[in-house]
């Protein structure tokens, strides 16, 4: 039993228990009369020994709420903690915003904003840090844990929350004109602090420091040359040590590919896959190593070896652990699985214009050109059975969690770019244009880098720079749009020998809280300030590499998700597994795109369109509903509710808008955490569940979790195929992707067979999505996310047997029921309802 105390100046009291009993109910009455706050109070009491110290006591009776593991005690121990910061953090006396900037900048923490003491003093009048006490506790651990700036060394944290918010308030609004930026001041804190704008980490780490990195993720290809190859390299570095994620693609040649005309064999890919693993490992990314995902062809002659990289049964030789990997497929590969069909092996060295209609929108071209390579008997081809191919990569991606999978047709198609997209990033939602650099000199340059050259009827040969449109008898046309035929400064092209057109591209990221939006009106202005802070980050940030920067702010790609999604249809009383709850799903993905493209509309009247918005198909007035997969209109009744053809009219009339893309769905992990809120557009696993990042330890509730429990539904609950109709409903309002996590139990003897996989992978590209992300998984032992632990051996040996035997029964019986199974369109999923068509796709 407690006798004594120590306070904070040391001086020792007697205790007493009026003063714990006056903590437990001021932190429990804001919260509803069912708080049983005595219960927490007498426990606390019962723990500690006889002589403490106040912050001791405090923290037990935060921990003590934590453990009673509810959102409602989550919320207690936030309000406990609130008050907790706010003396460790400032003492006795909390200081102004400019006491704090002041400090901050001597210490040189923070950079000097132009802001003069009247404005200062407005400032003052805005901050509301009460607000500190509305949050739940995971919220104000995150902040104080990892976005507060703080000399982590000596464990000196200088920012509570409202300062981390107006600190990024005021270094987005600092270069605004002057008879406004105090307003977008408080509008941009206003949306920060009441979690409704969700800013990525970068965001909340660097803005107003010193430190201008605010790219989350880069994406980058190489060409098949040993500088293109060594510059990805290069870029790998550099953006890793900027604290960005890698997104990787590499159109390079294959084991045995001829090298110099046939004087040495080509290595093939692994050789190169390890250079980049040991550039993003290099560099320290908050105390662990950089992150790539790498990504790659189905079609990719080294398919077999490149799918069981992250397999810990695979010999050395053929093993790299320290990178993520995505393979692409498109409806040619679905079908001759569907079919139980061979497909034969290619790379953009063997034929050429093959792999670059494999990456085109045009899906006929690339089906008319892959027959005429099967029916040509002088090109030389090794097949391999796609549903065997195809059950490989689903094993690799049920088994390790990191094998994810890329729809190349849908990425290029629906788009509103006219340029190629390669690859997505590490999370695998954000789908942009990149292109190779030729020399490491271009990457250093800042001004637009791409050329064509052509061929004219004489055989003489003419370089055009790409950045000004030429005159050609079609009008002004950008010559990277020029075709054979076009006559440009009186030459006739006969053949176009090479365009190029170097781009590493960025994601620059921000967040909606679906939930804690109250209107359409607040809606359009949450919009317009969650762009308008990805818009300040693009031109406010340092590029260590100077044409990253100039095709940035050429682009102005923007990907603005979806956060709260099932806290709000929770609060509906809306599931994913039902019609209307996928028609509601519907409405809030429809009414975030609406909003994003009128506030990128304004900001193109205010500041101009993206530089680069000819390479888009805005101008025309490109919507998502002229590109989106038509099948997800037989998910449900689907109304919009908004007017897209008056909208259509004003883009075209203003020539486009202010950003390329506009949405992009990420996970949004450690983020949401400082929002309150759940994970993007995710069902929650469950009600509670403890969270890390990095030594980092946060007791997670879902919002509402006592009132709503019966109306949240668990991931572990929802079918793949009804997750597929969910995301497949957002990809229609999406113009880049979504990082599409998916959930099975796997108790006791329970395993996920080839049939299964196979239905599952048809269902999803007959629905459209552009890519899959993780695999979690619940086992007896309890919830796995397979893409944060390495699986052990053993384990990983039993379940591998487990299902091939399962698989091979199942396939058994299907051969059984079958009749003659050497037929080539022999396939258990023929006449199974839940392929959907898909063998017909």
């Amino acid at each position: 039993m407690i006798e004594s105390v120590t306070k904070r100046d040391g001086r020792v009291e007697p205790f007493t228990p009026n003063k714990l009993n006056g903590w437990g109910e001021w932190a429990a009455k804001a919260l509803g009369p069912d708080m049983d706050w005595s219960s927490v109070v007498l426990e606390t009491v019962t723990d500690m020994p006889e002589q403490v110290s106040t912050t001791l006591l405090q923290q037990q009776l935060i921990k003590n709420c934590l453990q009673s593991d509810s959102w409602l005690y989550n919320r207690m121990a936030g309000r406990l903690y609130a008050a907790l910061m706010h003396k460790e953090v400032h003492g006795v006396f909390m200081p102004t915003v400019l006491q704090l900037h002041r400090r901050l900048q001597k210490l040189g923490y923070m950079e000097v904003l132009d802001y003069s003491d009247a404005e200062y003093a407005e400032v003052e009048k805005l901050i509301d840090h009460e607000r500190d006490f509305s949050y739940a506790h995971y919220q104000l651990h995150t902040h104080l844990s990892k976005y507060a700036i703080a000399d982590r060394v000596k464990n000196r944290v200088y920012e509570t929350s409202q300062f981390i918010y107006m600190r990024m308030a005021m270094a987005l609004a600092v270069d605004q004109p002057r008879e406004r930026r105090m307003t977008d001041v408080a509008r941009f804190y206003e949306h920060l602090s009441m979690n409704r704008i969700n800013a990525p980490t970068p965001n909340h780490i660097n803005l107003g420091t010193p430190l201008r990195g605010y790219a989350s993720c880069c994406l980058y290809t190489t060409a098949d040359t040993a500088r293109s190859i060594a510059v990805g390299n290069h870029i790998a570095y550099t953006m890793t040590y900027m604290s960005a994620g890698i997104g990787s693609h590499m159109n390079i040649r294959s084991v045995n590919d001829p090298v110099r005309g046939g004087a040495i064999r080509h290595q093939g890919k692994l050789p190169y896959l390890r250079a980049v693993v040991s550039e993003v490992k290099s560099s320290l990314q908050n105390g662990r190593g950089g992150a790539c995902t790498s990504y790659f062809s189905i079609f990719d002659p080294e398919v077999e070896t490149l799918l069981r990289l992250k397999n810990p049964m695979s010999t050395e030789d053929r093993k790299i652990r320290g990178m993520d990997y995505s393979w692409g497929s498109n409806r040619l590969f679905a079908r001759k699985a569907a079919r139980n069909e061979e497909i034969f092996l290619f790379n953009g060295f063997t034929a050429p214009d093959l792999y670059e209609a494999l990456y085109g929108s045009d899906e006929e071209r690339f089906e008319q050109l892959y027959q005429k390579y099967e029916k040509n008997p002088l090109f030389p081809k090794r097949f391999i059975n796609a549903r065997e191919l195809l059950i490989t990569a689903c094993n690799e991606w049920n088994e390790t969690g990191r094998i994810y999978e890329h729809n190349i047709h849908e990425m290029n198609r629906h788009t509103p770019f006219k340029e190629t997209i390669y690859s997505s990033n590490l999370c695998s939602e954000i789908d942009l244009p990149t292109g190779a650099y030729n020399h490491i000199t271009e990457i250093y340059r800042n001004e637009d880098v791409s050329f064509v050259e052509f061929e004219d009827e004489e055989g003489g040969r003419h370089t055009l720079p790409g950045a000004r449109a030429v005159q050609t008898g079609r009008g002004m046309v950008y010559p990277l749009e020029l075709q054979p035929g076009d006559v440009v400064n009186g030459a006739t092209i006969q053949k176009i020998t090479q365009r190029s057109s170097p781009e590493v591209a960025t994601c620059n990221l921000a967040g909606i809280c679906v939930d804690n939006v109250e209107s359409d009106a607040q809606y359009e202005e949450v919009a317009y300030y969650a762009l308008l802070m990805i818009d300040k980050c693009i031109h406010l940030a340092e590029y260590e590499l100077p044409h990253i920067g100039y095709t940035s702010k050429a682009r102005l790609n923007a990907g603005v998700g979806i956060l709260g999604l099932a806290h709000l249809m929770a609060r509906e009383h809306q599931r994913y597994t039902t019609k209307d709850g996928k028609q509601f799903i519907h409405q809030a993905a429809e009414r975030h795109f609406y909003h994003l493209v009128k506030a990128s509309l304004r900001l193109g009247r205010e500041l101009g369109n993206a530089p680069w918005m000819h390479k888009t198909r805005w101008p025309e007035g490109w919507m998502p509903l002229d590109s989106y997969n038509r099948n997800v209109d037989q998910i449900a009744d689907f109304t919009n509710r908004y007017d897209w053809e008056a909208l259509r009219r004003e883009v075209v009339a203003n020539g486009g808008i202010r950003n390329s893309v506009l949405a992009a769905h990420m996970p949004t992990e450690t983020s949401a955490n400082a929002s309150g809120t759940t994970n993007g557009v995710y069902p929650i696993r469950e009600l509670t569940m403890i969270k890390t990042d990095n030594q980092r330890v946060n007791y997670w509730a879902a919002p509402d979790g006592e009132e709503l429990a019966a109306w949240y539904e668990s991931a572990w609950d929802i079918p793949a195929k009804d997750m597929t109709e969910a995301y497949a409903i957002i990809q229609k309002w999406t113009d880049q992707g979504i990082s599409a996590d998916f959930y099975r139990k796997v108790i006791g003897d329970a395993f996920i067979g080839s049939s299964e996989m196979i239905r599952d992978y048809l269902y999803r590209i007959r629905m459209g999505l552009k890519s899959k992300y993780y695999m979690n998984q619940k086992t007896s032992a309890g919830f796995k996310q397979l893409g944060e632990a390495e699986a052990e051996r053993k384990e990983l040996v039993g379940r591998m047997v487990g299902s091939a035997m399962a698989a091979a029964a199942v396939d058994k019986q299907g051969a059984a029921g079958e009749g003659d199974a050497d037929g080539p369109t022999a396939s258990v999923l023929d006449a199974d309802p839940e392929c959907n068509g898909s063998c017909t796709l």
